[in-house]
């Protein structure tokens, strides 16, 4: 787990993970997960089994959760942004750039402002020409390194150079075959450009 300022962010392995902060609940991308904290808003970044998983989004939604993203019901499209009190969600674009697993369109990535700090989830993406809008309004950003269908580790390392984000954690590597990337590697790659932190998946 890591912690900024209230905010507390859980790696739950693949491209998943639950930020809690301000009494709520957010998870994106929710896969093989059979029990964990209701959510308040549930955000998928595309429709694919390994971040689409209706089983997991059952497991922890209630009356009250809200489902965001391409493939469900309640849509959003890159540029969109969607405010809930003090939670603004916003779609930015992820895709392949020479790769055909996730052409321009599928997918979204999503930037989330709570009590004004801003989390990246990249999605699935590769590095690409959007990146440098994002540059110094990052506060945390979710990478993927697992290469294969996203960045691998060395064009991350140029997304966290272009980003510049205060805290970078490495996401989408060790649990299918083809993603096995080592953290530690993107870590001393990164080399101070940011403060990489490796989160354990939960439960720690």
């Amino acid at each position: 787990m890591f912690e900024l300022d209230g905010i507390k962010i859980f790696w739950l392995g693949h491209a998943s993970f639950k930020i809690k902060a301000v009494n709520k609940i957010i998870y994106i991308d929710p896969y093989n997960i059979t029990e964990d904290e209701k959510a308040d808003f549930i955000l998928v970044t595309h429709e694919h089994f390994d971040h689409f998983d209706p089983k997991s989004i059952k497991a922890i939604s209630d009356d009250k959760t809200i489902v965001i993203g391409p493939p469900t019901e309640r849509k959003i499209k890159t540029g969109e942004t969607l405010t809930f009190d003090n939670i603004k969600i916003e779609a930015v674009e992820a895709y392949n750039v020479e790769k055909s697993f996730h052409p321009r369109g599928l997918g979204v990535g999503y930037l989330i402002e709570i009590d004004k700090k801003t989390i990246y989830h990249a999605g699935d993406t590769d590095f690409i020409p959007e990146m440098k809008n994002l540059a110094g309004k990052i506060d945390v950003a979710l990478l993927p390194i697992g290469g294969t269908y996203t960045m691998d580790i060395k064009d991350a390392v140029e997304a966290v150079k272009t980003i510049k984000p205060k805290y970078v954690i490495p996401m989408h590597y060790g649990t299918l075959k083809e993603t096995m990337a080592d953290p530690e590697e993107f870590k001393k790659l990164v080399n101070g450009f940011s403060q990489v932190k490796i989160l354990n998946k939960q439960p720690e």
